[in-house]
């Protein structure tokens, strides 16, 4: 568990990396809300290719990656808020090195509230070469990115 907030570029371990950054950008993806779902859907034309996780002290972030050849075609992103407020939150993905740094923009969904002892979700359908990458969460309230353990092939 995380007891304080480390500067962005620390590279990430196996828990949580978190990041301060005032920017939010949204390109190539779509997202889709949704209260249910699990990162490991990915429908019966895409295969599940692993999932990533990072854990918080209120809760755990995880994303699951689908893909179809060698082509990611679905990125899932769940937040399970075990307690706290609720807050406000925008899910998504980013590209990234093999350390956990981003080498492209990060790609955000709607903005949607979590609340203790619920899961939020999104979906984000796209077509992206492999490549390495996290699943984020944003805190839209104090602009804290939180972000999962690297998956892919870098």
């Amino acid at each position: 568990m995380l007891d304080r907030l480390l500067p962005s570029l620390v590279t990430p371990a196996a828990f949580l990396t978190v990041s301060a950054i005032a920017c939010a950008a949204v390109w190539a993806g779509s997202a889709a809300a949704g209260d249910t779902g699990s990162v490991g859907d990915c429908g019966p034309s895409l295969t599940f290719s692993g999932s990533a996780f990072g854990y918080l002290d209120n809760g755990t972030l995880s994303a699951g990656f689908c893909v179809k050849g060698r082509s990611l075609r679905r990125i899932n992103v769940a937040y399970d808020k075990a307690r706290g407020g609720a807050t406000n939150v925008r899910l998504g993905y980013q590209q990234t090195n093999s350390s956990g740094v981003g080498i492209k923009r990060p790609v955000y969904g709607p903005a949607v509230t979590a609340r203790a002892g619920g899961t939020t979700f999104r979906s984000f359908s796209l077509s992206l070469p492999s490549g390495c990458y996290h699943g984020i969460m944003l805190n839209t309230a104090t602009r804290f990115q939180y972000v999962t353990k690297v998956w892919g092939d870098c």
